[in-house]
């Protein structure tokens, strides 16, 4: 069955045994549902395929076996990028019609994946984590591929959370998995003595900052299903979100 989504979600590599690597992808159809798109290759697809964030993608899916309403599994070779939505007003247009007020109503709606409102912000997080693969992570990276050279991955030293509140108030510490946070840390650990407090100021000021209409991308694991993870966010200004319809 083909598809038409609007990609929202990409998280930082995990290395696979089975499929190389893995993004966890996720975006919102076109009829309003949302999809997780599993396993992704992105970094190894060819380059017109490797789409970005709010591209809109073309794909051919089959239903998974994770258990989880969203999941889809994605016929790669048939996946076109055919669009890019770039204005915030038409992307709250996509987005808020499948926006939830709290994590507690997206938990009675039987949701694994979809955004949340932000009430409040309170704290970004760095916490200090091993500084390299374990030994079995490092030798699937070594291992050679058949028809693809392996390509460098990068284990990032940190693991990042943010501190916030939902629509009803209730407070969470949601570990993140957007691509964006670790590639900015790669960016900016050769530009700032402190890397870690550039970002922390990124983010509490600018990215989810008060002038920002606020929510979060929560998806939870395949395995253990009460964690959840900041997958993404979505931040349109707020003086384009008030005027935007909540369905």
């Amino acid at each position: 069955m083909k598809e038409r989504i609007l990609i929202t979600v990409r998280t930082y590599p995990t290395i696979s045994a089975k499929h190389i690597e893995t993004v966890c992808t996720g975006g919102i159809t076109d009829a309003g549902e949302w999809r997780r798109l599993y396993p992704v290759p992105l970094r190894y697809l060819e380059g017109s395929k490797q789409f970005k964030t709010f591209d809109i993608v073309e794909v051919d899916v089959q239903p998974a076996t994770d258990g989880r309403p969203e999941s889809r599994r994605p016929q790669m070779p048939s996946l076109k990028i055919t669009g890019h939505v770039d204005a915030w007003q038409a992307r709250c247009d996509w987005v808020n019609r499948t926006t939830f007020a709290s994590m507690a109503a997206m938990l009675a709606d039987g949701r694994t994946i979809g955004p949340v409102a932000v009430r409040e912000v309170l704290e970004f997080i760095a916490k200090p984590s091993d500084a390299d693969w374990s030994p079995a992570q490092r030798a699937l990276l070594q291992q050679e591929l058949m028809f693809d050279k392996r390509l460098p991955l990068e284990k990032i030293p940190f693991d990042f959370r943010i501190r916030w509140r939902d629509g009803d108030g209730r407070e969470h510490e949601s570990l993140v998995l957007a691509w964006e946070i670790y590639q900015t840390w790669r960016q900016y650990r050769g530009k700032y003595a402190d890397p870690v407090d550039i970002m922390r100021q990124k983010w509490m000021e600018d990215i989810l900052g008060p002038a920002h209409e606020v929510s979060f991308f929560m998806g939870n694991h395949s395995r253990f299903r009460e964690n959840w993870m900041i997958c993404g966010w979505f931040t349109p200004p707020k003086e384009i979100a008030k005027d935007a319809t909540l369905f």
